[in-house]
């Protein structure tokens, strides 16, 4: 039994890396993936060293992730973190409030539909009372938005979300934007 997010999360990577992948089925039976990633171009000799190039899609900021599937946590953990973010990741929904009212985060995401019962709703109206302006950079991820009253709720408030299973690039392009309107925020303070 799985999340079904094998196959997406390997595309996204290899898409990420301008690379592809394809697969077809053999006549003999099974399948063959194929997957082709672009040359570097060049070797460095071991004397040289260069600084690691900043990538254009870094992430910075320290975000609070929330998943109540360990599959689907650890695999947004690694993308964002590897794509630079400080990532505290919860798997509890009962966690989440006593960890935002003791330390600060720059972003949250988190499943709109977590166990006990908190909803897109019930999260956002909590933040927003507990953790004001971080309610702004906030962003709910879904396995499925099927609920019209979510939904409606969402657009009205003009919350981004992504339904699972969504690309690497996505998860990424969100992530640098709230953290971007974070920084906005911060300096418009000053």
């Amino acid at each position: 039994k799985g999340t079904g997010l094998g196959l997406s999360i390997c595309y996204g990577i290899i898409k990420e890396h301008g690379g592809e992948i394809s697969a077809r089925n053999r006549k003999e039976g099974g399948a063959i993936l194929e997957v082709c990633l672009p040359s570097a171009g060049f070797s460095a000799s071991p004397a040289e060293t260069f600084p690691a190039p900043r990538p254009d899609f870094a992430v910075e900021g320290r975000i609070l992730l929330v998943e109540d599937e360990e599959a689907v946590l650890e695999f947004e953990r690694d993308v964002l973190a590897g794509a630079g973010a400080q990532v505290v990741a919860l798997m509890n929904g009962d966690q989440v409030k006593p960890r935002l009212l003791s330390q600060p985060f720059d972003a949250l995401i988190i499943n709109g539909k977590m166990p006990g019962g908190w909803n897109a709703a019930d999260i956002h109206r909590w933040i927003a009372e507990y953790c004001p302006g971080l309610e702004k950079h906030l962003l709910f991820t879904f396995s499925t938005v099927a609920d019209p009253e979510t939904r409606a709720f969402l657009h009205q408030n003009n919350l981004p979300y992504l339904v699972k299973p969504f690309e690497v690039a996505d998860l990424i392009s969100q992530a640098r934007r709230l953290l971007q309107k974070t920084r906005a925020t911060a300096a418009a303070r000053t």
